[in-house]
């Protein structure tokens, strides 16, 4: 599974990559004109919702690194592809942008985070609550997962 979602990862880098760094992104994948009013209204907050997604992509993937350098990665590759947007005219590096790509990818590690973090917290909850069944279980548990002897019927047959 987590080749899976690291294809995905790297696939999406590329995809963003190439619409960030074209001329116009919108003739790329074929929004030219007539787009829908909510797609309209998310156009202004593109930046942020991309970084979010590839942040998330990013820590799922669990890259055998520490996940803080993870994070200065897509810090770094934020930096790059904006400062590397003034080459590509029309287009032009923004500080709305940049700041829009650190905020998505800084949200898509909290969420990560406090998903993880909550997860952990369910884990150690539902050891403690399986590790410790009601007192008179105990002879049931031990029959049923011990071994009969030769002769003797199991529970299960």
């Amino acid at each position: 599974m987590q080749g899976l979602i690291r294809f995905f990862f790297l696939g999406y880098l590329s995809f963003l990559t190439i619409l960030l760094l074209t001329a116009d992104p919108a003739r790329l994948v074929g929004l030219r004109e007539g787009l829908p009013w909510f797609l309209l209204m998310l156009l202004s907050w593109a930046h942020l919702l991309s970084f979010l997604v590839l942040a998330v992509l990013a820590l799922v993937a669990r890259w055998p690194v520490p996940r803080w350098s993870v994070v200065v990665f897509l810090v770094f590759y934020a930096c790059v592809t904006e400062l590397t947007q003034q080459l590509v005219p029309p287009r032009s590096a923004e500080w709305k942008d940049w700041l829009q790509d650190l905020l998505g990818v800084f949200i898509g590690t909290a969420a990560c985070w406090a998903t993880s973090l909550a997860a952990g917290a369910f884990q150690r909850w539902r050891r403690r609550r399986d590790n410790s069944p009601p007192s008179g279980e105990w002879e049931v548990l031990e029959k049923v997962m011990s071994r009969p002897t030769v002769g003797e019927q199991s529970w299960w047959g």
